[in-house]
């Protein structure tokens, strides 16, 4: 009976002690600045869990992986992937060259461009490129060939940035106008105009369900735009 009264209380307390035991959950705050927006939050972190999906890419890195380069790319201010990551579009002054990542040498080059320029976006199938800069003109142009498919010359300045909308049918673009101009990719008619920023706008991003642009500015001001 003893035995019993002892083993009653040992499960008792047990239990008790479990109940008061917190889960190992650690809290931090993070803030994300984004061209003078503050996006605060508080994230709850597992300990010793891998909290993200696996990640395409190699299984395995050795320690001589990046020893030397595979290519080298000469005359280039910079440059960006193709999506399918067969293609590096560079730029160099008012010209851009397409160079095959396998073999290193270029494939196209595009000049149609009159001066510097600033912007060179992929389309994500990696079959169209569109480009911008100082000369005021947007050019939409095909990878595989590098002819021209349309131009957009509504923007009175500079254009720094381009933007294609995530279903490829739309561009938006803006600049030193400080005007976005949202436009049918490849016949370069305009659907519409968003206004309202002061200073220069630097930077466009489009949402990946294609319902909103989000620019930036000089003036570190963000302004996000619903399109539909």
């Amino acid at each position: 009976m003893q035995n019993e009264k002892t083993i009653k209380r040992n499960i008792e307390q047990t239990s008790q002690e479990i109940d008061n035991v917190e889960p190992e959950i650690s809290r931090r705050q993070f803030s994300l600045g984004l061209s003078g927006i503050l996006f605060s939050g508080t994230v709850s972190e597992l300990p010793n869990r891998n909290m993200l999906p696996p990640q395409a890419g190699p299984g395995k890195l050795t320690s001589n992986a990046f020893n030397r380069p595979q290519h080298v790319l000469s005359d280039t201010t910079a440059g960006i992937w193709s999506p399918d990551s067969r293609h590096i579009a560079t730029i160099s002054e008012s010209t851009v060259t397409l160079y095959n990542v396998s073999t290193g040498k270029s494939d196209v080059i595009y000049h149609k461009h009159t001066d510097e320029v600033l912007a060179v976006k992929w389309s994500a199938d990696s079959q169209y490129l569109a480009s911008s800069g100082f000369d005021h003109i947007v050019y939409v142009w095909e990878a595989i060939s590098g002819q021209t498919m349309s131009m957009y010359k509504r923007h009175n300045d500079i254009v720094r940035d381009v933007v294609w909308s995530p279903n490829q049918r739309y561009i938006a673009s803006a600049g030193y106008d400080k005007v976005i101009h949202v436009w049918e990719a490849l016949t370069g008619k305009m659907v519409i105009t968003c206004s309202g920023h002061d200073a220069e706008i630097q930077t466009l991003s489009w949402s990946p369900d294609g319902k909103y642009i989000m620019s930036t500015d000089l003036q570190n001001k963000a302004m996000i735009w619903r399109l539909i």
